[in-house]
């Protein structure tokens, strides 16, 4: 009696066992079925995004210029017809050296047959800056040379250039210092001779002064309206103005003339005289 008890104990073990095995199997192959089924989604959801950024977009272009600037909307009238359309740069890629102004010649890439409006720009480039066109080449860099008529110039890519100083309206508190960031606006070639401008040192980036530009030399000529400077290289420079008087001025006389505009323009368009 005792034998068959035991037996049916180990028998009731025994089932006991299997029902719990079997059931840990049957967990696991779910759970292991669950992640292949959200790994399978999430490639394809994937493969799906991978798809939907690879489409091409069919793209259109126009050329013309800005008429108004609003944020992120310009407004630019076509050279084709005259037409003028909002576009929206808030999404585009944008190629452009200077701040946007009114009168930009601009060349815009958007999609092809869009109906939206503004329309949506890809890409933008600026051909055409009336800042540009208004405004003498600058380069920034870190000054390792000074004397009385030149300084060197190291620029962020290890060149260095060496630049005339001998006309050029200085911006700084402390006089050009070597060792120290500079700005330095120029006309000609950096590789050539190139003459500087003006000079701003980085401990007045941030003064009223270095918006303005002057230029510095010798009167070798005047009119009523106009006078003439020379540089230390002999070239000549004519301001104009019809509110400034000029007849103070002597041949030999040494001025800063302060001025808008571009150095490089046939008549420079003077606003303030110093006498040096």
């Amino acid at each position: 009696m005792k034998k068959t008890i035991l037996a049916m104990a180990m028998f009731a073990i025994m089932l006991g066992t299997a029902a719990c095995s079997s059931k840990k199997q049957d967990v696991t192959t779910t759970a292991a079925t669950t992640e292949a089924t959200s790994e399978s989604t999430t490639e394809e959801e994937s493969e799906s995004t991978k798809e939907d950024a690879n489409e091409e977009v069919e793209e259109d272009f126009m050329t013309g210029e800005i008429t108004a600037i609003n944020g992120d909307i310009l407004t630019v009238k076509s050279d084709d017809d005259d037409s003028e359309k909002n576009y929206d740069l808030s999404q585009a890629e944008v190629t452009q050296e200077f701040p946007f102004s009114e009168g930009d010649l601009v060349e815009i890439t958007f999609p092809y047959e869009t109906t939206k409006d503004p329309i949506p720009v890809i890409a933008l480039d600026v051909l055409e800056s009336v800042i540009g066109m208004n405004t003498d080449p600058s380069a920034v860099g870190k000054i390792t040379e000074a004397t009385d008529t030149t300084l060197t110039l190291e620029l962020e890519d290890g060149e260095s250039y060496t630049i005339s100083i001998a006309n050029a309206y200085i911006v700084a508190q402390n006089g050009i210092s070597v060792d120290k960031e500079a700005t330095v606006t120029y006309i000609g070639d950096l590789d050539d001779d190139a003459m500087a401008t003006k000079v701003i040192m980085e401990d007045s980036y941030d003064t009223a002064e270095a918006d303005l530009n002057a230029f510095v030399g010798k009167v070798v000529q005047k009119e009523e309206n106009n006078i003439v400077l020379e540089s230390a290289e002999g070239d000549f420079f004519t301001f104009v103005s019809n509110d400034l008087d000029f007849s103070e001025y002597n041949n030999g006389d040494t001025l800063q003339i302060f001025y808008t505009g571009t150095i490089t323009e046939k008549e420079i368009a003077a606003e303030k005289i110093e006498k040096k």
